[in-house]
């Protein structure tokens, strides 16, 4: 019995895996008897091998591979349809309306429009928007209109951003406050602006995000400040100049009020000034399509040199101006305040700042002119253009949104300007044991500190305003020399010239 569990041990120590060493040692003398194998035992090794390389499997499944499907899921509920809802009592659908309101520009085509630019998101991904978009507006039967209104770059993330039309602002007013305080002011001037809502997502075809509605402060600075998206709407927003706002969705809403207001233009007399009118139900000023506006027969003018004051005018929302309230604006006898004017809505003509055109204007053909689509690309925000084809223009916009400025800053001369001591006594102190007199009876008589001289800077060196006074002194002795050189020649050649017309006129009387 002994030997038997010891043969036992050796064979579970050997073979540990479900096939037995009798096992294996059976399918190679089988292997031998079926092959007729001349000398079985010289290649026993090698017979053993193949048979373990025929007869290996897998102990355990392997465990299955994780694909992400969120883009697949994402594309496929773009093509779900919004259901209306049911009555709870009959449990029977209503009859929606959800949608029919509410205009979606035809996006594919707008697309089709920006491919003359240069400028797209792609076919696919301009799909993709449009369902989604469709999708967004099917939720909100509130919204007038909803269109694309472009792709705003970022370090870890993009925003693709919707913009929609809604009648009023969907925010109240702070109550409790005066007419005049501040933080109502604040809300109240941005009014025009919050009536436009925005929404942004990080991929065509993923859930929109609404962004905040917009202050007054916060358009104002926006204008001064240049930084680069992060992707993350809940980044926290540390600028210089500070800008009122705790997060970046914040600044990316004012961000793209400033954009609109500045890129954001249509064909002269397409849009109509609707003033506010309270009978009418109409609170704020607003705007509207002209119905007797019609595209000229020849589109060339668009794109002509004089084309900024006469045929092109900004309509979005413009930045309203300071208020200022003088000493009457105060409540009358019954406590009542005098009436605020809400905030206009003007359409504006494109003028160029400091004689520098703001825009470039091109035709995209030059066989069809008549015909042909204008675009043009803004100098002032790279990535903001204008496709104008027909009754048809689309605004796009697709960058960092900071502002480009051609201005190159270099720093003035600075009298008083010296090289810093590199590695001088007073920084970096050098420890010496003083040199002690005595007298002859052993007092000490003085005390002598060492001299420590500092390495830097070295003899022959010049400090900052030295180099370059001296290379001021050279390039203006090179300047007149050469200018005394160009007079020298001027001179010789003129003397040559009146020698040569003296000695026609001699030859001429001879």
């Amino acid at each position: 019995m002994g030997d038997e569990n010891k043969a036992k041990e050796v064979m579970a120590y050997l073979a540990p895996s479900n096939t037995s060493v009798f096992d294996h040692l059976s399918e190679v003398l089988t292997n031998v008897a079926l092959n007729n194998t001349e000398n079985p035992v010289e290649s026993f090794h090698k017979i053993s091998r193949e048979v373990l390389e025929n007869s290996l499997r897998w102990t355990d499944e392997p465990a299955p591979v994780k694909q992400d499907l969120s883009k697949q899921v994402e594309c496929q509920n773009l093509f779900k349809v919004h259901k209306a809802e049911a009555d709870p009592t009959t449990s029977i659908s209503k009859a929606s309306k959800v949608g029919t309101d509410t205009y979606v520009p035809d996006i594919m085509a707008e697309t089709e429009m920006l491919n003359w630019t240069g400028l797209s998101v792609g076919g696919v991904n301009a799909t993709r928007i449009m369902l989604s978009i469709r999708q967004l507006a099917a939720v909100h039967p509130e919204f007038k209109s909803v269109r694309f209104f472009g792709k705003v770059l970022g370090k870890q993330a993009d925003y693709y951003v919707c913009e929609a039309e809604v009648t009023e602002c969907d925010e109240a007013p702070p109550k409790g406050l005066i007419p005049k305080h501040p933080e109502k002011r604040n809300f109240e001037k941005a009014q025009q602006h919050n009536r436009f809502k925005y929404y942004v997502c990080h991929s065509p075809g993923a859930p929109w995000t609404a962004l905040p509605n917009l202050r007054y402060y916060q358009l104002l600075a926006v204008p001064n400040i240049k930084r680069l998206f992060t992707g993350n709407l809940s980044a926290p927003m540390s600028t210089f100049p500070p800008f009122p706002g705790e997060t970046e969705a914040e600044y990316l809403r004012a961000k793209i009020a400033h954009i609109g207001e500045r890129t954001v233009m249509s064909p002269t007399g397409f849009f109509t000034e609707v003033p506010a009118d309270p009978e009418a139900k109409r609170k704020y000023h607003s705007i509207a399509p002209s119905p007797e506006w019609a595209p000229p027969e020849d589109l060339a003018g668009y794109a002509a040199e004089a084309w900024p004051a006469s045929t092109w005018t900004r309509h979005y929302p413009q930045v309203p101006d300071a208020d200022d309230f003088g000493e009457d604006f105060v409540p009358d006898e019954t406590g009542k305040w005098p009436d605020i004017d809400p905030e206009s809505w003007p359409l504006r003509p494109l003028v160029d700042e400091e004689d520098v055109p703001l825009w470039i204007a091109r035709q995209c053909s030059h066989q069809y002119k008549a015909k042909a689509p204008v675009c043009l690309i803004s100098r002032q925000y790279p990535g903001a253009v204008v496709v104008l084809q027909g009754k048809k223009f689309v605004n796009f916009y697709i960058g960092f949104g900071n502002q480009e400025n051609e201005k190159m800053y270099t720093p003035t001369f600075q009298e008083n300007v010296v090289m810093p001591p590199v590695c001088a006594d007073v920084i970096y102190k050098v420890h010496r044991e003083p040199t002690i007199e005595r007298d002859a009876d052993g007092n000490i008589t003085a005390t002598i500190p060492p001299e420590v001289k500092p390495r830097y800077p070295l003899e022959g060196w010049l400090h900052y305003n030295d180099e370059q006074a001296d290379l001021r002194d050279k390039m203006y002795v090179e300047w007149e020399d050469l200018k005394k050189k160009e007079a020298e020649e001027k001179a010789a050649a003129e003397a040559a010239a009146a020698e040569a017309a003296a000695a026609e006129a001699a030859a001429a009387d001879a």
